[in-house]
């Protein structure tokens, strides 16, 4: 007989393939296998005192202030630590509670399913003043580029006219369609369209016509449906639309940001503006917190840490934390030396939940991600 101590992130299945159990017994093992954390926010003693008691009976656990139970305070933070066999439990019992409860139950009934497999986004700007000097590309050097890029076969190509760096102003329309058009004909005329998915990373409605019209698939609006009339070119193009968060514009974004909930407030957000594209029939949309993009660095490390909560809106996250001040912010670095912190962040963010990651280094990534998709697939 011998004994190991295993990590236990791996794959349930993958362990009971070596063990070989019934598999109705794994099916309801299985759902034993990893804890889950719910934070709540103002419960009621009342309704922390109930949940406290069906938690028991399920055998999770609630933590909460130690004045709870002596009814010394009105309300109370509190963690609620269960399985998915416990959650699935709860659920019956707090739907016939009263104190905010059926709300909770409402909550726990989401998914919060991870993706299986990364999606990678290579940026290409085609402008003088992005943040990554790395990133810019001359239009005499784009088809060279594009092709260097295409022999790595990313998912996504998302190309852009206009830096959204902080402190950044917008160019307008005239000079961003000059600096466009000629790529955008390109393009279209040598079909490399049909090599990846085209995102332009623009939020004029011409620039965007244009590159729909030559075989683009995707809207990249960083100013997060500030303008619903790209929610109809989405809708009539059938193509993709990707909803991003910002706070302010990218002149003035990162003067002190501030949220009293970070996570709430963003929420909030998508499910606003979710609706909006909902209404206009928008069938594919992607959601990206905006890392960077009015937000201070807890804050971005905070939404990479959390990232799961965002699941609950069934739609791919993407995450943009290419060599960002983020890193900086930890760890005083050029951005030109901040490739580990990039890789680092991106695999979190994979691992918390997003499915698509915004590169500029897409050969790295590609050995990082192979990497941590044989780590994963590994047993014992």
């Amino acid at each position: 007989m011998k004994f190991y101590k295993i990590n236990p992130d791996t794959d349930f299945k993958i362990i009971c393939s070596f063990i070989n159990p019934h598999q109705f017994g794994q099916k309801i093992m299985s759902q034993k296998t990893r804890i889950h954390f719910v934070l709540i926010k103002n419960l009621s003693t009342a309704a922390a005192n109930i949940l406290k008691q069906d938690a028991l009976r399920v055998g999770a656990e609630l933590v909460t202030h130690k004045e709870v139970i002596t009814a010394k305070i009105t309300h109370s933070n509190a963690l609620l630590m269960a399985t998915k066999e416990q959650i699935q439990k709860l659920i019956s019992k707090e739907k016939l509670q009263d104190f905010g409860l059926k709300k909770l139950a409402l909550f726990l009934e989401k998914d919060f399913l991870k993706p299986k497999k990364v999606e990678l986004m290579a940026v290409m700007n085609i402008n003088e003043d992005s943040f990554h000097v790395n990133s810019r590309v001359s239009e005499d050097e784009f088809e060279k580029k594009l092709n260097e890029i295409l022999a790595l076969n990313p998912d996504y190509i998302d190309i852009g006219a206009v830096s959204s760096r902080p402190g950044s102003y917008y160019c307008g329309k005239e000079e961003e369609f000059k600096r466009l058009k000629n790529i955008l004909d390109l393009i279209h005329t040598k079909k490399y369209y049909e090599k990846s998915i085209f995102s332009l990373d623009s939020f004029d409605e011409y620039c965007l016509k244009y590159a729909l019209d030559r075989g683009f698939r995707l809207i990249n609006d960083i100013t997060g449906l500030k303008n619903e009339n790209l929610a109809k070119l989405a809708s009539e193009y059938k193509a993709k639309y990707c909803l991003m968060h910002i706070q302010k514009d990218p002149s003035i974004m990162q003067d002190n940001p501030y949220y009293e909930d970070v996570l709430d407030e963003i929420s909030l957000f998508f499910e606003e503006k979710l609706e909006i594209l909902d209404k206009y029939g928008v069938k594919e949309s992607i959601l990206d917190v905006g890392i960077g993009f009015g937000k201070s660095a807890d804050h971005n490390m905070i939404l990479i840490k959390h990232l799961e909560h965002f699941l609950q809106f069934k739609k791919p996250l993407l995450i943009g934390a290419s060599r960002k001040s983020v890193i900086n912010a930890y760890f005083t670095s050029e951005i030109k030396d901040r490739l580990a912190g990039t890789l680092y962040l991106h695999l979190k963010a994979f691992e918390n939940g997003a499915s698509i990651i915004r590169v500029h280094d897409l050969y790295e990534h590609q050995q990082l991600f192979a990497l941590a998709n044989a780590m994963r697939n590994i047993g014992v």
